[in-house]
């Protein structure tokens, strides 16, 4: 069967309880599509990290959007006799082409990081690793890691150590001049601190590092202050409690009756 491309969100992310990452299924069609909250529930499947994070607001990103549509709107020619209308669908799908693009390039810049540690180094790589030494040298780091919690959720980590040191990488445009204490959110925070609770680190380090997209060895960390991850989170646990009952699924429960059923 030809390989095709199945575009995913990280909403669409799932887990099975061995941790192991379920974005896609193969349909009655015997197609590969993403896989819904109906199949988890199916499948016994738990929601990612970002899944969760997902149902708060965003306003960092959502700004982000925002100054892509106004880009557009300032750029795109107006078609003559166009209607307002066709002007305004216009403008929107230029501007989450945008988005696209630049979710599309973190993704190869994440791969090209985790081909690295894997021993494929790469211009990206050596940049990253040349950093993450100067901070934390003499470490073992894991890159890829997945999980799944008992309390229902799942993820894949960046990076992370033996020691429980845990980097997100997160890429950026015009990182030049920016220092990472002015692009970091609560949210990123939170998914650092899930990640250590997921894995059962009590203590972590939690570092939040920003690659430049059109210069990979540009690059901004942040290191989060170890009093922040109690509220950290906390924050993220109210918003896995408040995912379970708007989607009206509890994960938890559903490992509870399948491990009855062994």
């Amino acid at each position: 069967m030809e390989e095709q491309k199945v575009q995913l969100s990280e909403s669409g992310h799932w887990y099975d309880f061995n941790g192991n990452a379920k974005y896609t299924i193969v349909g009655k069609n015997g197609k590969e599509r993403p896989t819904t909250l109906r199949d988890a529930r199916k499948l016994f499947y738990v929601p990612s990290v970002t899944g969760i994070i997902g149902v708060a607001a965003k306003p960092g990103l959502e700004n982000w959007k925002i100054d892509q549509a106004i880009g557009a709107a300032l750029t795109l020619e107006r078609l003559e006799n166009e209607s307002d209308n066709a002007f305004l669908y216009r403008v929107k799908a230029d501007s989450k082409e945008q988005g696209m693009k630049a979710a599309e390039l973190g993704t190869i810049i994440h791969a090209d990081i985790e081909r690295g540690f894997q021993g494929k180094e790469s211009k990206t790589y050596l940049a990253v690793k040349k950093h993450i030494n100067s901070i934390f040298p003499y470490e073992t780091w894991i890159a890829e890691g997945s999980f799944c919690h008992e309390s229902g959720y799942g993820g894949k980590i960046d990076l992370h150590s033996e020691s429980g040191i845990f980097i997100d990488f997160k890429t950026k445009d015009n990182l030049k001049g920016n220092k990472a204490i002015s692009l970091v959110y609560p949210e990123h925070g939170m998914q650092l601190s899930s990640y250590a609770q997921g894995m059962g680190i009590a203590n972590p380090i939690r570092v939040s590092m920003f690659i430049d997209r059109s210069n990979t060895e540009l690059i901004v960390s942040h290191v989060w202050d170890a009093d922040t991850h109690a509220r950290h989170l906390a924050m993220f646990n109210s918003l896995l409690n408040y995912w379970k009952l708007l989607k009206d699924y509890n994960p938890t429960e559903e490992l509870i009756k399948l491990k009855e059923t062994i």
